[in-house]
């Protein structure tokens, strides 16, 4: 959507480009932890303050230790609290399930749409198939494969999975040394010069997280495909949205698609992913890159 497109709308029509690759099964909706906390989980400040309260509990630390982190940003209040809990004391499933769940369908919605989904967040909201079994966990290093963005409803986990603490990726030394492997950026460079993207529930809280994701942009190739992000703004904040329209577009080649927070706040994600997912059709892919994915099958 244009930039001088304003007031916002409630419901944004789908870019061309997105509704395109889900008809040819090239679409990637990557989700932020903005999407969980329609469910009811917590921010990362609520996250970083039960991590601390935890420790204190366990008498690793005072509430004066706690007092004097207080002022410090959430993801390194975490770092901190993962290097005091060296023994993986923490109970990530306690820190990051709703204390009061909400009754949210925005998962039922983006669910429905079927395309491959990759998301940062740990929970399982995004695998669960109502009234199915859920699927194989996808969320180490070494499942990370261009392979698996092939597979229509596959769910794959960027960061880790609370089911699996060993793999949750949290405090800054983990995300730089993941986003160095070999693995993960070969994985990230197929993901974005074969597949468009779109991300869902990336915020300023989430900055940290894309800029590990997208800082090696370079390295992913030159033949990217276009990249989305819906994001909320209110009617005042015209300004806001131009210089974040041009920040984004000129950083990391990432289009903003914005939708109004004036009437439902970030509830109003809900009803987009509502609307989209009824008017989002997965296809299947074209004939040409059905033949790579055979003959590149065979070579492993």
């Amino acid at each position: 959507m244009k930039p001088d497109t304003w007031p916002p709308p409630q419901i944004p029509p789908i870019p061309i480009e997105v509704n395109q690759a889900a008809c040819e099964a090239n679409l990637v909706i990557f989700v932020g932890a903005g999407v969980s906390r329609l469910m009811g989980c917590p921010s990362w400040d609520q996250f970083a303050d039960a991590a601390l309260g935890q420790l204190v509990e366990q008498g690793l630390i005072t509430f004066g230790d706690v007092q004097q982190l207080s002022h410090l940003p959430a993801k390194l209040r975490l770092s901190i609290s993962l290097q005091i809990s060296e023994s993986n004391t923490l109970d990530y499933t306690a820190l990051i399930q709703p204390k009061h769940p909400s009754n949210s369908r925005v998962y039922e919605y983006l669910k429905s749409i079927g395309c491959v989904y990759v998301t940062t967040n740990y929970d399982r909201f995004l695998d669960s198939m109502f009234g199915k079994d859920e699927p194989d966990l996808i969320c180490s290093r070494r499942q990370l494969k261009g392979l698996r963005l092939r597979e229509p409803g596959t769910v794959i986990h960027l960061h880790g999975s609370i089911d699996k603490p060993e793999s949750v990726i949290m405090a800054t030394p983990q995300y730089l040394k993941h986003y160095n492997d070999e693995q993960v950026q070969d994985f990230l460079g197929e993901l974005f010069n074969r597949h468009t993207v779109l991300f869902l529930g990336y915020g300023l809280e989430e900055w940290e997280v894309l800029e590990h994701i997208l800082r090696k942009r370079k390295h992913y190739g030159s033949k990217q495909r276009k990249k989305f992000m819906l994001s909320g703004f209110y009617a005042h904040q015209k300004k806001t949205f131009s210089h974040l329209y041009e920040y984004y577009k000129d950083a990391f080649d990432i289009h903003l698609i914005h939708f109004s927070l004036d009437h439902m706040k970030y509830v109003q994600l809900e009803k987009i992913m509502e609307n989209w997912a009824g008017n989002l059709e997965v296809g299947y892919p074209l004939l040409a890159d059905d033949l790579e994915y055979v003959l590149r099958v065979a070579d492993e």
